[in-house]
């Protein structure tokens, strides 16, 4: 596990690799992005003195989907202008681990890989204005979005139902998967596209 660190360290420092606040991050299509912390509580954490097996990595992906009801001309198309214009790079995940710095980065279907150590874990998104959308699809159109988490972490919702983050543990040496799943709901909504 460590020599794999080494060699990703490697190939992100070779690959142009692009350091914000202490997280190191590296944007592959077929592999989605890759950010590592190298802070812990403020102190500096030398991912080669861990011992093998210390580091967990959590690959997060984002999902949009649409739901219409009451669409002009239809309910498929306010979907489909719905989903050529919303994607999983405009929402901003934030991923805490135990004793480690969160992780920002960008949405995305690909996913993100994060290590973290092992313990307790929380994944969360900035919200998302739907004013855009929702002044392109007619006066009348109501907008929401509904998330919910799926993988091996678990939707945690406040008292009126709705999504606060997703939440997991993570043993040393397991790899796991959080899925954030976004549904964009329109009612009434007029597609600008259609004549």
């Amino acid at each position: 596990m460590i020599k794999l660190i080494g060699i990703i360290t490697t190939i992100c420092f070779l690959s142009s690799t692009i350091s914000i606040s202490g997280f190191a991050q590296i944007n592959w299509e077929s592999f989605g992005q890759i950010n590592t912390t190298s802070d812990t509580k403020g102190q500096s954490q030398n991912p080669e003195s861990l011992k093998e097996g210390d580091l967990t990595t959590i690959k997060v992906t984002k999902s949009v989907h649409c739901d219409s009801s009451l669409g002009i001309p239809s309910d498929e198309s306010i979907c489909q202008f719905v989903l050529a214009n919303v994607d999983a790079g405009q929402f901003n995940l934030v991923v805490t681990g135990n004793q480690t710095e969160e992780a920002r980065f960008q949405g995305s279907s690909n996913g993100t890989i994060t290590s973290l150590l092992p313990g307790n874990y929380t994944v969360r998104e900035d919200s998302f204005n739907t004013m855009d959308i929702e002044n392109q699809l007619g006066e009348n159109a109501i907008v929401s979005i509904l998330t919910d988490a799926n993988g091996d972490c678990s939707a945690q919702f406040n008292q009126l139902d709705a999504f606060q983050e997703a939440t997991g543990f993570i043993e040393p040496g397991q790899t796991q998967m959080c899925e954030i799943i976004n549904t964009i709901s329109v009612s009434q909504g007029a597609s600008p596209e259609e004549p």
